[in-house]
Parts: structure tokens; sequence; C-alpha cells
């Protein structure tokens, strides 16, 4: 029973952590990946609707993969620390798919939900392999959790 279960877990942290590999289309969705409407404004927690403590919660699924502290090493993802109002795919000694690399994507609250909500579609070719969070409720719950611990 204890086999079968750690090989479930071992197969789900599989299907969460590791990355697409689809062709890229670069072309799709360009309106929001070069979305300026934030002004590239520093973000602040104290702006961000959202259950800090329901996000913590949910960034449990994303930890195996992600650290968020500065100065904690990547992992199978990069830490995150610092990323919003940044281009994705621009974190230091961490190796990025050429397609996140070449998207232009800028990290802010409206581009991390659409990737939050389907990475694969927003940058397709990148390789997280990560089916999506649904609801959008979780989505902003773990936007301002993320927003509140890699501040800045």
């Amino acid at each position: 029973m204890a086999r079968l279960c750690t090989n479930k877990l071992i197969v789900f942290l599989f299907i969460f952590c590791v990355g697409c590999m689809q062709d890229d289309n670069t072309t799709q969705d360009e309106r929001v990946i070069n979305n300026t409407s934030q002004d590239m404004q520093t973000i602040k927690a104290e702006n961000i609707k959202g259950n800090l403590d329901r996000g913590r919660k949910l960034y449990l699924q994303c930890r195996a993969c992600h650290s968020l502290k500065q100065n904690e090493s990547h992992k199978v993802g990069p830490n995150l620390f610092g990323i919003f109002n940044q281009r994705a795919g621009t974190q230091e000694d961490f190796t990025y798919s050429p397609s996140l690399v070449s998207s232009n994507l800028v990290w802010d609250q409206d581009n991390l939900d659409r990737w939050l909500e389907a990475p694969y579609e927003l940058v397709p070719g990148n390789k997280m392999v990560f089916s999506g969070m649904n609801k959008s409720l979780d989505r902003t719950d773990l936007i301002a959790y993320l927003i509140n611990e890699t501040a800045q």
C-alpha cells in the first residue's frame, strides 16, 4: 500500500514539475505578453486582493520546483524572488526554454494569472509541466502570496 502511494506521489510531482515540449507560436497573445498597462510600477502586496493564508497553502504544490527567498538556490524551476515587473527568462544561473526567453513576457499580475491558468498556451514550448490552475480565486490567492513573499 505504501509503495502504491509513493508511486502515485512521484507521478503527481513529475506532472507538476517537468517542462512541456511544444512548438513555439510566439505570435499568440502578443497583446497580453507585451502589456504595458501597469506602466511597470512596483507591485505592492498591500494593493493586492487575495487571501495570503490560502495562497501559502496553494503554494505547497509549487515549492517542489520553486524557491521564493533571495539567495535561495534554483530547483527544477527558477527561484522566484524579485520576478514581478521583470522580463521572463532573466533570473541569473537558470536555463530557460528558448520560447520563454524570446517571449518578451513581463511578469505582471495579468500575465502571471494567465501563466498560472495555462502556461502552455501563453508561451508554447516552455519547459514547465504544469496543467494550470482553473479556479480564478486560487490564482488570485496564490499571486497575492507570491507578491508578498518575493518582494524586493
